[in-house]
């Protein structure tokens, strides 16, 4: 049982059509007597102009083939149809070869399309004066030379361009999977920092525990575990995100490098952190700016960092891609479970000037947000900005915080 014809596979069967049915009607008024008006044009010439240009359905599945019927089509015609000389069935069917078959099989059908270029030539020059011979050969043979050598020369020319976009895509997702690896790798050494982190907290508090229960405070005591199992609860939480997103083939750091070397005690960045940031594109000329509302509340350490990490890269972006300038807005809304964030800015006010950019860092928000459980989007907004948000699952509530805004 076939499946039903695809939309694409429609307008393949409608172009193909209006190939046929245009082809077919060119050629009988281009290159033969339909219309001379000097007698009654044989309906069966126009039948058998329409059974050659039948085969050039076919032209993409079997376009050797397809050449060789239109070329004994083409051969027929001049040899013994005095009032058809078709030419645009042979064009058609020499592109799809030269398009579709290999070079040495374009040539050989260049060549051989000569065969109904001399006959029709033949034809045209003995029905010539003899004062318009020369004319006449010359001018004929150029003509359907040219226009046998410029639809071979086209078919070459859309063959390689093809080629040529099949490579670009081919390297646009080699090099959109290796940017998937490495900003899985970057999730890796996140993913190191935030167990160093909640194991370094869980060995000081069993520590202290330690030391309360040998002294007899038994409510310091089961604080201190309480606080370990939140840790542990936590670090828990983080592998099973993260393990979610790392693949076999996608393993960082195999050379050893790296975080191995790295401080257990260097500080962790997350939206403590987003003021100096924004400090920083202030410096740099970014009139930017944060605006918070609601009731902040706690964020899950991979939530909290990849907060940073949009931020970071949005502004990054806006350095590359707007203008020193632009305004731009960061805002964190803050709901009953979870943190909206989103970046903003202005279109720029005048041209640009292009730096290179690969635009993977949003293909690694994308995964960063969906590891920990949330929401990503970014596209240009329709005055000529951009937007880029995100929306973080949150934890518990945090102190009350009034609403702020800051420039």
């Amino acid at each position: 049982m076939t499946s039903a014809p695809t939309r694409m596979q429609w307008r393949d069967r409608a172009r193909d059509l209006a190939v046929v049915v245009g082809g077919c009607g060119l050629d009988l008024v281009g290159f033969s007597q339909v219309f001379s008006g000097a007698e009654a044009f044989p309906a069966w010439v126009a039948g058998y102009a329409a059974a050659g240009f039948v085969a050039l359905f076919w032209r993409r599945r079997a376009p050797r083939v397809v050449f060789a019927v239109m070329w004994l089509h083409a051969v027929i015609a001049a040899v013994a149809i005095p009032s058809y000389g078709p030419v645009v069935g042979l064009m058609i069917a020499l592109f799809a070869v030269a398009n579709r078959s290999s070079r040495a099989a374009g040539i050989w059908a260049l060549a051989l399309s000569l065969v109904p270029t001399v006959i029709l030539t033949a034809g045209e020059v003995a029905g010539s004066p003899p004062e318009l011979v020369l004319s006449v050969l010359v001018a004929s043979l150029t003509l359907l030379s040219l226009v046998n050598a410029g639809a071979w020369s086209l078919g070459r020319w859309a063959r390689a361009h093809h080629e040529r976009l099949d490579l670009l895509e081919r390297q646009r997702r080699r090099e959109a999977q290796d940017a998937l690896a490495a900003e899985r790798a970057r999730i890796a050494r996140d993913l190191h920092d935030i167990v160093s982190h909640s194991v370094g907290v869980m060995t000081l508090q069993a520590a202290g525990a330690r030391r309360v229960l040998a002294a007899g405070k038994q409510d310091r005591a089961a604080q201190a575990l309480a606080d370990i199992e939140g840790a542990g609860t936590q670090a828990m939480t983080e592998l099973r995100r993260m393990l979610g997103v790392l693949r076999v083939d996608g393993r960082p750091d195999d050379d050893g490098s790296g975080d191995a070397d790295e401080p257990e005690t260097q500080p962790r960045v997350g939206l403590d952190e987003l003021e100096p940031l924004v400090q920083r594109v202030l410096a740099a000329g970014v009139p930017a700016r944060v605006v918070r509302h609601g009731r902040p509340r706690a964020l899950d350490l991979g939530a909290d960092l990849t907060a940073y990490r949009i931020v970071q890269e949005a502004l990054t972006n806006v350095l590359k891609h707007a203008d020193v300038g632009v305004p731009t807005v960061v805002e964190l809304r803050w709901g009953g479970s979870e943190l909206e964030l989103s970046i903003t800015n202005d279109a720029p006010t005048g041209p640009v000037e292009p730096r290179p950019a690969s635009g993977y860092g949003l293909i690694g928000l994308h995964e960063r947000v969906a590891a920990v459980g949330g929401h990503f989007a970014a596209g240009p907004l329709p005055d000529g900005g951009f937007r880029v948000a995100a929306t973080l699952p949150a934890a518990v509530p945090a102190p009350a915080v009034a609403t702020a805004e800051r420039a």
